[in-house]
């Protein structure tokens, strides 16, 4: 693009607050990428369906929370080789989902902290010392959105259950907000595009 005098700078945006003409570039986000920081967790069957008062909990008997990190979420197969005489194949063999850490903030009002343990405590109850109920597996989606907030794409971890849970350390120096851990086995993924 040519200008019409040596301070490229201004003449820019001077045309660009006119309005700008067909030879300057403008931002799309049409085809950006989906931000890695914008994102809504749902764990299944965790909603209380007469609770409409704001918290946490849906109307749709999931328990809906805005994370603050999840952890890389995967399989992979496992090769069998197949040696023979002078040389070696390989087919693919038994398949593995990996494990996943979510990060939540640790809300004043204590229902994300209240439900999470509820939920750990279906896996290993620290109080009664049960492990593991016929309801500990879940379905949890993660849905992610675009920049104007409108989502755009799901991960569904299957067969999920809560392995482990920890609060954040508690540090006077910080000014940090405190979060909670919560570790997740799944035993499959499912992305798709809404």
């Amino acid at each position: 693009m040519a200008f019409k005098n040596n301070n490229i700078t201004n003449e820019y945006f001077d045309q660009f607050r006119n309005g700008g003409d067909d030879r300057l570039n403008t931002l799309s986000q049409q085809y950006d990428s989906l931000r890695t920081y914008s994102w809504l967790v749902s764990i299944e069957g965790f909603g209380d369906p007469a609770t409409a008062d704001g918290s946490p909990r849906d109307q749709t008997n999931s328990l809906t929370l805005a994370c603050k990190q999840i952890g890389a979420i995967g399989f992979s197969v496992e090769d069998i080789a197949v040696d023979r005489v002078n040389d070696k194949f390989y087919y693919p063999g038994k398949y593995s989902a990996d494990e996943t850490t979510f990060t939540f903030d640790n809300l004043v009002t204590g229902e994300a902290a209240n439900a999470l343990f509820a939920w750990i405590s279906e896996t290993y109850d620290p109080r009664t010392g049960v492990l593991g109920t016929s309801a500990m597996k879940r379905k949890i989606k993660i849905t992610q959105l675009d920049a104007d907030h409108t989502p755009k794409m799901m991960i569904t971890l299957y067969g999920a259950y809560a392995k482990f849970y920890r609060l954040a350390e508690l540090n006077y120096s910080t000014n940090d907000f405190h979060t909670i851990e919560v570790g997740v086995r799944y035993d499959f993924a499912l992305q798709e595009k809404l």
